[in-house]
């Protein structure tokens, strides 16, 4: 017998109740306002993906090495928004009924989920990994752009951004497949998306959890800071932004690029909390109802923004960089001029019609 509050199944099996304390306070179903706030947040960053790649392909002044390691963050930006969005897809077309039954019993048998689920969650898992390395390099680069006063971007250089932002994450991401821990996960650390198993023994979910995404991204955190401070203490002791700018290779607006941490900490700090809760809950077998109501809440804010970062990364680096944002400006009133020729150009085409 299913039950509609929070505890579940009442008689759990002593094999399946680590999982138990995990799960007991995630709702059954998820409020049509936290599907809505992740399907923006997807599509908004799908948006931002596209206007990030245009402006790279059309303007010149964009077209450096910076920007190019963008582009790449954006592509594991986009795959990580399109993952979710299938994710949120996927809840909304689950029959409700057979949806609950489905998860009382993977509780107990922890069965392999659907296709779509794992497959959604080893793409968003890759896709997160690479985003996060992306983050780092990107860091990296500006630091020894400054250092060495050039573009910090030789060929031995390119091969090894790739190498790790695409190949660690491809590794980890066939290591869970491998292990079959992918899949739906209860909203333990998530909104309405698959990740890690949550059926699983406590300790194994919080050890794929921090393997396949948590623990790089915490690391992300502390490392970008660190080239943060390093980079800012560089920049004010030479004084680039203000009396040596001719020595400073970056122009003013890829300055912006050094507070790319900023973003992903601001739009990420609720999932990663949430799973601190969920650790916590595992190491002190917590049932405390004020972590309950703070796990909740927090699941609206993550549901925003875990999928915002390229959204987010388009209002900094295209909108917010001044030269960015006139050149596109430019292209689209002389488009509309093409489609509307001004008075001049009428008048231009009448003379010829009468001559």
């Amino acid at each position: 017998m299913v039950k509609t509050g929070s505890g579940m199944f009442k008689n759990m099996s002593s094999n399946n109740s680590s999982s138990e304390n995990l799960t007991n306070s995630d709702p059954l179903s998820l409020s049509p306002f936290i599907l809505g706030l992740s399907s923006l947040s997807c599509c908004l960053s799908i948006i931002g993906a596209m206007i990030i790649f245009a402006t790279y392909y059309l303007v010149e002044v964009a077209k450096n090495q910076t920007r190019r390691l963008l582009v790449y963050l954006t592509i594991a930006d986009l795959m990580t928004a399109v993952g979710n969005l299938i994710g949120v897809v996927r809840y909304v077309l689950r029959e409700e009924t057979e949806y609950i039954v489905e998860r009382e019993e993977m509780k107990y048998n922890c069965t392999t989920t659907d296709t779509v689920c794992v497959l959604q969650s080893a793409v968003t898992t890759f896709s997160n990994l690479a985003s996060f390395c992306w983050t780092t390099i990107i860091m990296i680069h500006i630091l020894m752009t400054l250092f060495t006063q050039q573009e910090w971007s030789k060929f031995a250089n390119r091969v090894i951004y790739h190498s790790v932002a695409w190949g660690v994450p491809l590794v980890i991401t066939f290591l869970a497949i491998w292990y079959g821990v992918l899949g739906e996960d209860f909203f333990i650390t998530t909104g309405p998306w698959c990740w890690i198993k949550g059926c699983m023994e406590q300790d194994k979910v919080i050890y794929w959890m921090a393997l396949t995404g948590k623990g790089w991204e915490v690391a992300t955190y502390f490392l970008s800071m660190t080239f943060y401070i390093i980079i800012k203490f560089y920049m004010v002791k030479r004084s680039l932004r203000f009396k040596d700018r001719s020595q400073n290779h970056l122009r003013e607006e890829d300055e912006l690029y050094i507070m790319i941490f900023f973003v992903i900490i601001i739009l990420r700090a609720a999932g990663t909390t949430r799973f601190f809760i969920a650790v916590v809950k595992n190491a002190y077998f917590s049932n405390i109802q004020n972590f309950d109501a703070a796990d909740r809440g927090l699941l609206y804010v993550q549901s925003l923004g875990d999928s915002a970062q390229a959204f987010a990364n388009c209002i900094l680096f295209c909108i917010r960089d001044t030269a960015v944002r006139q050149d596109m400006w430019r292209r689209i009133r002389s488009c509309v001029g093409c489609r509307s020729p001004d008075v001049e150009e009428r008048a231009r085409l009448l003379q010829n019609v009468v001559n």
